[in-house]
């Protein structure tokens, strides 16, 4: 751990600069998918990271663009923190992004309660996200979607994972309504995080203090932002999304609280296809259980859509609970264009391959000998960390596919 935390200071080095640090550590807070390591300097604390996968390595450019939109006068309307990008430098066949480390506590979405402290400021954080300008996104380059668009998306999810033979057909007509509903797709498009959960939030002192992975920055449907909160139950979601209605001036919304549950239910959906895809037995015999026992729970129901609960109270969140997170990674071509069509759910497994595990940053003796503030990406980070894979395409969505809408 010593060595790879020392190559990754050097890394800093040679990313950022004139960068003095008196200090380093191992991040933590790194999943599987990053090694990462935080410098201190005279001012201030930064994170290195290397990205281990092919996905990591997509969000970690999306992220970059992201928190590039943002500008100082974007960041200012904002009640939290944003870290910068600082620079990056090449780690063997990938690179080293470096960022400043944003602190603060992490928290678990099933641990909140109604009337919780915290809940004030998570409606602050949703209102403040989306009241950003469309020229955000419109000036940084970023993914512009309409309504119209987000309808298709969702419906090539459901086409494919009726596709796999998979879906029970009382969950595929569930949704099938759902998308023929045309007032639940007649909504605004804002200014969205795309990517946000629990995970992606920083608390200090019952507020969220910071925000992190910008790789979904988009206009697109504010509904999947707040998709997250069933997690924590009806009555957090209400609870939220009321102090949020008063925030944003909006009002309560019934198609945006019906769109977000339905988001939230595409995560089976998302998962099933992740194992057909890789071809993972487990995988899919875990999907069809669930979805099983989604079948369960709407036989129970005889609500129309739209509906304040699709899979009924806490039963709804505990299922999708378990729901493991994707990690999958992702073709060098997709990283920009897929984020189009993948952004509400985070990164699409629709077309992914999966590469071999491989191991993350192999800087030997030498990287160590090296030091902080010596050597170049070259010299201190001689592992593979990524192997490229051939461009993968996805085939383009036609008119055709949009359903027609309901008249009953």
């Amino acid at each position: 751990m010593a060595t790879l935390t020392l190559t990754l200071a050097a890394l800093a080095t040679s990313a950022v600069p004139g960068l003095v640090a008196v200090a380093v550590r191992p991040h933590e807070g790194s999943d599987d998918d990053y090694s990462a390591a935080i410098l201190t300097t005279p001012d201030d604390e930064i994170i290195v990271s290397v990205p281990r996968t092919q996905q990591a390595e997509t969000i970690q450019s999306a992220s970059a663009l992201g928190m590039a939109a943002l500008t100082d006068g974007a960041r200012a309307e904002l009640p939290f923190a944003v870290p910068r990008s600082l620079g990056m430098t090449r780690a063997g066949d990938t690179r080293a992004v470096a960022t400043t480390f944003l602190s603060g506590a992490r928290f678990d979405a099933s641990d909140l309660a109604a009337d919780a402290i915290l809940i004030d400021s998570l409606a602050e954080t949703l209102a403040a996200i989306h009241a950003l300008p469309r020229s955000v996104a419109q000036q940084g380059g970023l993914v512009e979607r309409t309504a119209r668009d987000q309808r298709l998306l969702v419906t090539r999810v459901v086409d494919r994972a009726q596709a796999s033979r998979y879906l029970p057909e009382t969950v595929h007509a569930r949704w099938t309504e759902v998308l023929e509903a045309a007032e639940l797709w007649d909504f605004e498009p804002l200014m969205v995080h795309g990517t946000l959960s629990a995970d992606s939030l920083l608390i200090e002192d019952d507020r969220v203090s910071g925000v992190l992975d910008w790789s979904g920055l988009s206009i697109g449907d504010p509904a999947s932002d707040v998709a997250w909160l069933w997690e924590a139950g009806e009555d957090v979601f209400d609870a939220v999304m009321g102090r949020y209605a008063k925030r944003s001036g909006i009002g309560e919304s019934a198609a945006l609280r019906s769109r977000s549950a339905f988001y939230h239910e595409l995560e089976i959906a998302k998962w099933l296809l992740h194992g057909v895809d890789t071809h993972d037995a487990q995988v899919i015999d875990d999907a069809v259980g669930m979805l099983d026992r989604l079948v369960d729970r709407l036989s129970l129901l005889a609500e129309p859509v739209p509906s304040r609960n699709p899979i009924g109270e806490a039963a709804a969140m505990e299922l999708l609970g378990q729901t493991p997170e994707v990690a999958d990674r992702l073709s060098e071509t997709a990283a920009f264009e897929a984020l189009d069509e993948d952004r509400m759910f985070g990164f699409d497994t629709d077309f992914i391959e999966p590469l071999p595990e491989e191991d993350a940053v192999r800087g030997g003796d030498e990287a160590a000998a090296s030091g902080v503030g010596k050597g170049s990406a070259s010299d201190t980070a001689d592992a593979q960390l990524t192997e490229p894979i051939d461009d993968l395409l996805t085939e383009p969505i036609s008119d055709d596919d949009l359903p027609r809408d309901s008249r009953r």
